[in-house]
């Protein structure tokens, strides 16, 4: 089950549901455990492999490529830059870029009716009002007045 609660954005008064997080995030000794279970790797390994995934997908992504896990997405690099951008293309380089970003995209399969489902979320996602129910544990939640659900984990 998935959670939301409604918040009120400033730039229009009005109420919309944001998705929340509850508790701890969930660790990587944990989700090599739950690998190992599926699977015919030890836990060990399986967590050997989840270390050296993101050194290899940063190696990756900084030679220029997009990176395709199947069963699971796309990872590939993006840049900001800040201020009001140059009046000429001459005038760009990479001292305009002030962040990098990792990007990451779901993997997508196309049903026969037409419609895109994303790996990762399934087709029955429940989602629940946090605020009918009582937890134990501290809840996450991005920031009130952001309008595009906070920060992701990924960049």
């Amino acid at each position: 089950m998935a959670f939301f609660k409604p918040v009120k954005k400033k730039v229009n008064g009005k109420w919309y549901p944001q998705a929340v997080t509850i508790r701890r995030p969930i660790e990587m000794d944990e989700v090599a455990a739950r690998i190992a279970e599926m699977s015919t790797a030890s836990v060990a390994d399986s967590k050997a492999v989840l270390t050296a995934l993101g050194r290899v997908l940063g190696n990756l992504m900084n030679q220029g490529r997009t990176v395709h896990i199947e069963d699971l997405g796309y990872f590939y690099l993006s840049c900001l830059s800040s201020g009001n951008g140059k009046d000429t293309k001459a005038e760009v380089n990479a001292e305009c870029i002030t962040a990098t970003r990792v990007r990451f995209l779901p993997e997508r399969e196309v049903q026969q009716d037409g419609t895109v489902t994303r790996a990762l979320v399934g087709n029955e996602v429940f989602w629940v009002n946090i605020e009918d129910i009582a937890l134990g544990d501290t809840v996450d939640t991005p920031d009130e007045g952001d309008d595009d659900g906070g920060d992701s984990p990924l960049g």
